[in-house]
């Protein structure tokens, strides 16, 4: 047995586009309406380009010796008590930021110690240590 549509009934299996149209229109009209609101500006802070930070250079460091018998020796050159004070202006000058290191033997007299604290004063130096 064999189904068959009768031949009188010619109807034509179409598709109604219709409510698609309309369905892709109503989301044609939403998109249209909802873009703008999407694409507003953001406001951020981007982070900047740092410049290159130049190394620094170490202050100059100059160590003074006082001996027993009252000599001094800067950077292990003797001097005299009137040619550490040139010496050290010179440091000064050069490098503001010298430091000074002073050594006194065990032993040494109190005076030469301050006797060379003082010219290291007279001649600009603000940065002295005291070591052993």
């Amino acid at each position: 047995m064999v189904f068959s549509a009768p031949a009188s009934r010619s109807e034509l299996a179409e598709i109604n586009i219709t409510p698609l149209v309309d369905v892709m229109l109503v989301l044609l009209v939403i998109f249209m309406v909802t873009a703008p609101v999407l694409s507003r500006p953001i406001e951020t802070m981007l982070p900047q380009a740092v410049p290159p930070v130049k190394p620094v250079e170490p202050p100059n460091d100059l160590v003074l010796r006082v001996d027993l018998s009252g000599t001094y020796t800067l950077d292990d050159r003797p001097v005299t008590l009137a040619e550490l004070r040139t010496r050290l202006e010179d440091a000064h000058i050069t490098d503001p930021r010298t430091v000074l290191h002073v050594e006194a033997s065990d032993g040494t007299d109190y005076q030469q110690v301050v006797s060379a604290l003082a010219q290291a004063e007279a001649s600009g130096v603000s940065n002295i240590v005291m070591r052993n």
